[in-house]
């Protein structure tokens, strides 16, 4: 049954504190939610926002998740295409609160170092109690630099169901992250393992010209 798919997918998601991390599949539609949200009623309705083809394939079941995830109420999906959601206020604050949560989670109290050999650029605190050490190693992440990536991938799109077969449409929906991610500044961390999620798609395509010129971008 399709609650019971969703279910699977839900409750094998990682917690954060008091936030559970949704999949990146729904991230993507509560994104464009929240883009398209304007009304203050918390009621959405196929009129109000366009939804990516991608996610359009299998909608019903992505509102599912959502109600599971606890980020909606109800959904009523009609064959014809029409759709309505009553959204909790939860959805509209998921990407901040997903953030606030996982910078907690990177907060430590203590920590055990053992050095077997030559180590470099590190920091380490002594003789203190209760402290937090924190070093900035992504102070500047470039998010137009990664745009452009994208938009320069995106000139392929027509060629890319021929070179990439079925793989295509897991890369065009990696992209559609991406692009959300980087309209909203967000979780560079995510960026660049769907980066690096393109990439080893780029090079499970042999002797491809798009998959080089692709590569030859990362």
């Amino acid at each position: 049954m399709q609650e019971e798919r969703a279910a699977s997918i839900v409750n094998g998601q990682p917690t954060f504190g008091e936030i559970k991390i949704i999949d990146s599949t729904a991230e993507g539609l509560v994104a464009n939610i929240c883009d398209g949200y304007k009304r203050n009623d918390y009621k959405l309705t196929n009129n109000d926002i366009e939804i990516p083809e991608y996610l359009e394939r299998d909608l019903q079941f992505e509102f599912e998740k959502l109600k599971q995830y606890g980020l909606i109420s109800q959904y009523a999906y009609y064959i014809s295409g029409v759709w309505e959601i009553s959204i909790l206020p939860s959805i509209l604050s998921y990407f901040q609160d997903k953030e606030n949560a996982m910078n907690q989670g990177q907060k430590t109290n203590s920590y055990t170092n053992i050095f077997n050999g030559d180590v470099s650029d590190i920091q380490i605190q002594q003789g203190t109690k209760n402290s937090t050490q924190t070093k900035n190693v992504n102070n500047g992440f470039d998010y137009d630099a990664v745009g452009k990536i994208i938009e320069q991938i995106r000139k392929y799109d027509g060629m890319l169901d021929s070179e990439f077969g079925e793989s295509a449409s897991e890369l065009r929906e990696k992209m559609e992250e991406i692009s959300v991610l980087v309209q909203r500044q967000q979780n560079p961390c995510k960026i660049q393992a769907l980066l690096g999620d393109i990439k080893n798609l780029a090079m499970g395509v042999g002797g491809s010209l798009i998959a080089s010129g692709i590569l030859s971008l990362l």
